[in-house]
């Protein structure tokens, strides 16, 4: 035992008070918000929203319990997959939970098994992992500090809270400053991507739950995922698949051979055909990748493992073949090859480090990609991106759009930044200076102009369903601007308008596409000029039209006419007038 003088006894116990006083000020300080009390669905990748459920964050509603199997029930109950998302403005903000089960396991720390995980992004819609400080007791608790505004116009920042992959929450809170603002985020409308699998696919073992392979995805994705990975137990079972078909997914990935392979052949290779076929039945236009068993690293010198690969390998092989000569479609295989396991990936080579849960990442987005329709370039303008740089919530303008287009027809879409923002025909725009000449163009039109747009945050914009569910008999697209104030080379704006176009083909063959030109603005019009000739180039190579509405804007020696210019960069009433009919 350590002896303390007097008066070191009293500074320690005086130190001890102003911890323990300092401590209860910021809890009296702190306001709680639990996603049970939100009064509308708030957890995100969990399916069947608004069912009854044993427990809150259960990934599967009561209903189906007794058709499956207790360990698949068992492990439903744990929150592999989901999330919480919410916005607020506190630069501190605190999550306490309580778990069912234990905290950690032996191949897996306890930050991966019961941690919780939070991202956020910058202005600029880069991606943020915020490093927590966090105690593992009977209340969980992790806790951040200092953190600063999304942007100079304090605005709220978007959250992302994702939960155990391991583990059981009994309750959850949130907790930010009494003064400070505080929102849940409903989940998103999109369809999910559903994952069915093993452990690899719940999350085993990653270090922390942001790290798991679905997470990665949804994360890089941008879109909603449900993680229905089970431990030890994906067999492939017709309760199961019937649960994946009540699902309304976007792409169902089948990665359960690491499991499965314990069926002996030719079972095995009739029970996946049966799976599939119980999905097409109930799902019939839905893709579907079957997955290889991602292999053991250390098979070359264990038969057992080996043997076991080659009879996964083998049987899906033959299913996947049975499945394409009767005709099914929509069907996608990820291969051995191409997932590319080696053991310095594995933690004791079989479950995944955070290196084999990024490279399982790797080797699904591509073809996960290219199904969707999302495809992502190689430079910044090509890779889709939210934002956060204007006085508005960006994602409420995005939300705005969607309720305005689905499900109509319009006689012109107008695609576009601020310039197009501030024309008309929007109810959330920090001002507006042509709404006479926009009501005169004639049919309905819809604007998906947006303050600060560069063609990156476009294409996220339109892969995340701008487009869907609406017709359009022409659709006319005017950005680039701001990739011009941003940095960015001729020749990566000049790509990312082209992805634009592909994005707007894919989603629209049937309408008549126009690139317009990039307007002149203050001190940049040689650029602009420049870069026109390129983007008209362009344009002609895609087959798409090219107009130049920005020439009527200009005035003696290429310089533009600045009475028809708020502010240099945006037009005024007679301004939007001039170019008005380049949009008819």
């Amino acid at each position: 035992m350590i002896h303390y003088s007097p008066i070191m006894q009293k500074i320690f116990n005086i130190v001890i008070l102003c911890v323990l006083t300092a401590s209860s000020m910021f809890a009296q300080d702190r306001k709680w918000y639990d996603p049970e009390d939100a009064g509308y669905p708030v957890v995100h990748g969990q399916a069947f929203q608004g069912e009854h459920r044993e427990g809150f964050y259960d990934r599967l509603p009561d209903r189906v319990k007794d058709g499956l199997s207790h360990a698949v029930w068992r492990l439903s109950r744990q929150t592999a997959g989901e999330s919480i998302c919410f916005t607020t403005d506190s630069k501190d903000i605190t999550v306490r939970y309580k778990v069912r089960l234990r905290t950690a396991m032996p191949h897996m720390p306890a930050t991966g098994v019961s941690g919780v995980d939070l991202y956020t992004k910058d202005k600029h819609g880069n991606e943020v992992w915020l490093a927590p400080k966090y105690s593992f007791k009977d209340t969980v608790t992790f806790s951040y500090s200092d953190i600063e505004p999304v942007n100079m116009r304090g605005n709220t920042r978007r959250y992302t809270l994702f939960l155990p992959l391991y583990n059981e929450v009994e309750w959850l809170e949130i907790g930010v400053g009494e003064d400070d603002k505080f929102c849940f985020e409903r989940p998103s409308a999109l369809k999910p991507v559903v994952t069915y699998g093993t452990s690899i696919c719940q999350g085993a073992c990653a270090s922390r739950p942001a790290m798991s392979w679905t997470n990665i995805l949804q994360r890089r994705l941008d879109r909603p995922f449900v993680n229905l990975g089970f431990s030890g137990s994906a067999y492939f079972e017709s309760s199961i698949m019937d649960v994946l078909s009540e699902v309304d997914a976007a792409v169902y990935v089948i990665d359960g051979m690491p499991n499965a392979y314990a069926i002996p052949a030719p079972a095995l290779r009739d029970t996946v055909v049966k799976a599939v076929r119980r999905l097409r039945s109930a799902r019939p236009d839905a893709p579907v990748v079957l997955t290889d068993h991602c292999g053991y690293p250390h098979g070359s010198v264990y038969k057992y493992y080996r043997d076991a690969q080659e009879h996964a390998l083998k049987s899906l092989e033959e299913a996947y073949q049975q499945l394409i000569a009767e005709g099914v479609t929509g069907l996608y295989r990820l291969r051995h090859e191409d997932i590319g396991m080696i053991g310095e990936m594995t933690v004791e080579a079989i479950h995944m480090s955070d290196y084999g849960m990024t490279t399982y990442a790797d080797a699904y987005e591509p073809l996960l990609r290219d199904i969707l329709c999302e495809p992502s370039g190689d430079v910044s303008t090509t890779m889709p991106v939210t934002q956060q740089r204007d006085s508005y919530n960006w994602l409420d303008r995005h939300d705005e759009i969607l309720s305005k287009g689905n499900g109509k027809h319009f006689r012109r879409i107008v695609i576009g930044d601020s310039i197009m923002h501030f024309w008309g025909g929007s109810d959330v725009a920090p001002a507006q200076h042509g709404t006479d000449s926009w009501a005169e163009l004639g049919g309905e039109s819809l604007n998906l102009g947006c303050g600060y747009d560069r063609t990156e945050n476009v294409l996220w914009r339109i892969y995340h369903g701008e487009l869907d569910n609406l017709t359009a008999d022409k659709v006319f697209i005017k950005i680039g601007t701001n990739n011009i104030s941003w940095g960015d080379p001729d020749e990566d704006i000049v790509a990312g308008i082209k992805a634009v176009i592909n994005a707007v083909r894919t989603r629209l063959p049937q309408s008549e596409i126009t690139v317009m030109g990039i307007l002149p603005r203050r001190n940049r019009e040689a650029r602009v000029k420049t870069l026109n000739k390129a983007v008209k180039a362009m344009a002609r190579e895609q087959n798409v039209n090219f107009a130049d509405p920005g020439k009527t804007l200009l005035g003696k020696g290429g310089k533009i006419d600045e009475s028809m210019f708020t502010d240099g960069l945006h037009p005024d009433a007679d301004g939007y007038r001039r170019i008005a009919d380049y949009f008819r």
